[in-house]
C-alpha cells in the first residue's frame, strides 16, 4: 500500500513571510498563494528534481550527486541588489533568462526539507524575501528543463534538469 503524504504545511512555518521581513510587504492575497511544502513532500520533490543523495546544494560536490547539468554561471550578481532592496532587479536580470510564464507554478528550495510552491510572478515580486538565506537556493519549473541556481556571494547560474 502506497503511503499518502500531506503536500502543504501551514504558511506560518516560514516567519520571514511576515510583512516586517518582506520587501515589498507581502499582501494577504499573495501570501495565500504561497504554498509551504511539508517536509516529506519537499523531500520527495527534491529527490525527483535535485538530488537523491545530498540534502543541500552546498553539499553537492560531484556531478553524480545531482540531477542538474550544463550549469552556466551568469555575470549578473544579485547580492548588491538584494542589499539595496532593488526589487525590480530580479525581473530585469533573471526573468529574461528563462521562458517561464508568470502563472507557471515553480518550486523554490532552500534545502531538501524546506521549500515552497508559488507562481513565477510571485517569486519575481518577492525575490528579496525568498533569498533570506544565501546558502544556495534553486528554483525549478516542473514544465521546463531550465533551473535557476542562486547561491552564496550573489552567484547566479542557469542549468538544466536531466
Amino acid at each position: 500500500m502506497v503511503k499518502s503524504i500531506n503536500k502543504y504545511d501551514v504558511p506560518e512555518k516560514f516567519y520571514y513571510f511576515e510583512n516586517e521581513y518582506c520587501s515589498p510587504a507581502l499582501t494577504n492575497d499573495d501570501k495565500a498563494k504561497i504554498k509551504t511544502l511539508t517536509d516529506d513532500y519537499c523531500s520527495e520533490l527534491w529527490n525527483q528534481y535535485v538530488s537523491e543523495t545530498k540534502n543541500h546544494l552546498m553539499l553537492v560536490n560531484d556531478p553524480k550527486d545531482w540531477k542538474i547539468k550544463n550549469e552556466i554561471k551568469k555575470k549578473y550578481n544579485w547580492q548588491a541588489d538584494w542589499n539595496d532592496t532593488n526589487t525590480e532587479a530580479f525581473i530585469e536580470n533573471l526573468k529574461p533568462l528563462v521562458d517561464w510564464n508568470n502563472d507557471d507554478v515553480v518550486l523554490f528550495f532552500w534545502n531538501k526539507s524546506c521549500g515552497i510552491e508559488a507562481t513565477w510572478q510571485l517569486i519575481c515580486k518577492y525575490w528579496i524575501s525568498f533569498l533570506y538565506e544565501d546558502e544556495a537556493n534553486i528554483i525549478i519549473n516542473p514544465k521546463s528543463k531550465n533551473v535557476l541556481l542562486l547561491s552564496t556571494n550573489g552567484f547566479l547560474a542557469i542549468a538544466e534538469r536531466m
